[in-house]
């Protein structure tokens, strides 16, 4: 597999986690009725309440015997971190895993990576710092780091969200993807533009981490960024050098606000009756907020996670009741 994401790599990676991970609903969304024809891809009730899942499933299920015997690492704001946890339970539990999380991770994901039987470390204060532990660690022992998103192997898995919706939607015109390091948007463009070129892949960002377009912009993957405050943790910071590589593939960049944001989860729960992360909901934002406009054609908003503390989920709402 090369850095260069073709379709034979995500046809091969669903192979490989089907078994594992049955494919999420894609389903008409009540929240973008004046959107026109758009529907939400589900990604939300994956296993673990997230697509991280795809990817990590996928790079564990590729070790070899040895790897395996030597245990894995990763670095995750969370949601990453309960793919790899998921992985190790579901290939047999047989397989070491060492998980670093920074300290503000929220308790959401972190009560329920204590559900699985691996090593965790709130460390650091940001996850480019649990990044660092975990690679020192994966140094020390020989442990193989599992990368969120920038390695081929995550991108793959997670590029199977793009072959299941051209699967249900065949004529779908447009697909908007949450971004944070950018190993789902990579994936699903790769696969969907080889399959169906006229789809347009539409990249969300929070207003506060404008990381993909300030990178496009300046020609260079800028690997870390100096984020502003922002409600949807998992997209803050930079971008992996993936999605740089694959950046030719995305038609446009929308970046939404934090009122958007909100706006956006408290829609899906009273309207589709989906719970959803802030990181999960930019798709939708940008729907809502009319900062994307179709061709006519059916959209998908792609809602990547539903991990939301339950203070912050009570918050919004009650501001909204």
């Amino acid at each position: 597999m090369t850095d260069r994401l073709s379709l034979d790599d995500i046809e091969r990676a669903g192979a490989a986690i089907r078994s594992y991970l049955p494919p999420t609903p894609l389903r008409r969304s009540f929240a973008l009725r004046r959107a026109g024809d758009a529907y939400l891809k589900l990604e939300c009730w994956q296993p673990t309440g997230s697509f991280k899942v795809r990817g990590a499933t996928h790079v564990l299920a590729c070790l070899s015997p040895e790897e395996r015997r030597r245990g894995v690492v990763a670095a995750s704001a969370g949601n990453h971190a309960l793919g790899v946890a998921f992985a190790v339970q579901v290939l047999g539990g047989q397989t070491d895993a060492t998980l670093f999380v920074p300290e503000t991770a929220p308790r959401a994901k972190v009560e329920k990576l204590k559900g699985f039987p691996v090593t965790v470390h709130e460390e650091g204060a940001t996850y480019d710092d649990a990044h660092a532990l975990a690679l020192a660690h994966g140094e020390r022992t020989g442990a193989t780091y599992v990368h969120a998103f920038d390695d081929p192997r995550t991108a793959a898995g997670q590029g199977t969200v793009g072959l299941e919706i051209l699967d249900d939607l065949p004529d779908v015109g447009a697909i908007l993807v949450p971004v944070g390091g950018g190993g789902l948007i990579s994936g699903v463009a790769a696969a969907v533009k080889a399959r169906a070129p006229t789809v347009r892949i539409v990249a969300v960002q929070p207003e506060a981490s404008p990381a993909l377009p300030e990178s496009i912009r300046q020609g260079r993957p800028l690997l870390e960024y100096p984020a502003g405050p922002t409600l949807a943790d998992g997209l803050a910071g930079g971008i992996g050098r993936i999605v740089f590589d694959h950046r030719d593939l995305i038609d446009e960049v929308l970046l939404v606000s934090e009122a958007e944001i909100e706006d956006a989860i408290v829609a899906l729960v009273a309207d589709d009756q989906v719970v959803a992360e802030a990181s999960g909901a930019v798709g939708v934002a940008a729907l809502r907020s009319a900062r994307w406009r179709g061709d006519g054609r059916p959209v998908v908003a792609v809602v990547t996670g539903g991990n939301i503390d339950a203070r912050v989920l009570g918050r919004l709402l009650a501001a909204r009741a």
